[in-house]
């Protein structure tokens, strides 16, 4: 534990200093260069807000910080093989006002948002869930990763109630407000069992010793076969990537009439700490389509699974679906 905590902050010593957060209500983008654009605009531009909130207690530890630098180096490493160019912009809300409460997200001609995990969308306030679905709904992308897997979900199923008290008590969180519902599935909070046994005496050094554990975790992830071009190159085959959120099951049938189709891109095939067996051939990746956007869930960190250059390219897929641009892709081969 103290030698991961050691790692992280050498990081952040090297890392904080590169990327100063950009103020989004001008647009400004990371590792923007404005003497290079003319030739840059020849390129599809894809622009990706990856959001964030104020009163989320991840988004705002030093973390949150290295976790958008690996987002942002992922994406821009991936311009020349995919020949397009990404603007990165991080938007923050607060409480009562922010950029995507303010409605940045259509003002700025986003085309995905990123909401990069966290527990802050599990408490959010109406306007900033109205904002998002209506970005959605009129063409942009939502790409839910870990926590905001949930997020975009129908919300959790198989919550006890006694783990009604420890959000209060760990997040400081009345309830759960309502999740986005872009999405027929939930998630299945039976995995969190084998995390926490006891919940009555689950505290905060529980809860960071569990979160601890996840940079390490590392589950084999069957990508299914499907009519969806997003993960082609990896369809029939296992990759191995990092774990994060409880993974998610099937919707109610009845909201099959009246939702749209959902795509089970990849499933869990093994088992990792800290979750138990029960995370087992349930869904990791789905995909689907809200009014004229699209969603992609992911309960995996395929960004933050260093070293593996195949689950990071299937993250950038992920974001080039969304964003209507995968195809422009230019042959390249992975190794594992």
């Amino acid at each position: 534990m103290l030698r991961k905590i050691t790692g992280l902050l050498l990081i952040a010593l090297v890392v904080l200093p590169v990327i100063d957060v950009p103020v989004s209500s001008s647009l400004q983008g990371y590792f923007e260069n404005p003497s290079q654009s003319f030739f840059r605009e020849r390129k599809p531009v894809v622009k990706v807000a990856i959001i964030r909130q104020y009163w989320d207690p991840l988004d705002v530890l030093f973390t949150a910080k290295i976790s958008t630098l690996i987002h942002v180096l992922c994406l821009k490493k991936a311009e020349i093989r995919y020949n397009v160019r990404f603007r990165i912009f991080e938007f923050w809300d607060n409480w009562l006002i922010g950029d995507v409460q303010s409605g940045l997200l259509q003002l700025g001609d986003i085309d995905v948002i990123i909401a990069p995990g966290g527990v802050g969308g599990w408490y959010t306030p109406l306007p900033y869930r109205f904002q998002i679905k209506q970005f959605v709904r009129s063409g942009g992308g939502f790409y839910g990763i870990c926590g905001d897997s949930t997020f975009g979900s129908l919300g959790v199923k198989g919550m006890k109630w006694q783990y009604k008290p420890l959000i209060s008590r760990l997040l400081g969180y009345e309830d759960l407000s309502p999740m986005l519902r872009l999405v027929d599935v939930y998630t299945d909070a039976s995995a969190f069992l084998d995390v926490i046994k006891f919940p009555l005496f689950f505290n905060r050094v529980s809860a960071l010793n569990r979160l601890s554990q996840l940079p390490e975790s590392r589950a084999e992830i069957y990508f299914e076969k499907n009519t969806l071009p997003i993960q082609k190159p990896y369809m029939g085959k296992t990759l191995i990537g990092m774990l994060g959120n409880a993974p998610m099951v099937d919707g109610p049938v009845l909201f099959d009439v009246f939702m749209p189709k959902v795509y089970t891109v990849a499933t869990i095939k093994t088992a990792a700490s800290p979750y138990g067996e029960r995370i087992i051939g349930k869904k990791a990746i789905v995909a689907s389509t809200y009014g004229k956007g699209r969603v992609v869930l992911s309960c995996i960190h395929s960004e933050l699974t260093l070293g593996s250059k195949q689950m990071q390219d299937v993250y950038v897929r992920n974001v080039l679906w969304l964003a209507k641009q995968l195809g422009n892709s230019k042959k390249t081969r992975f190794s594992s």
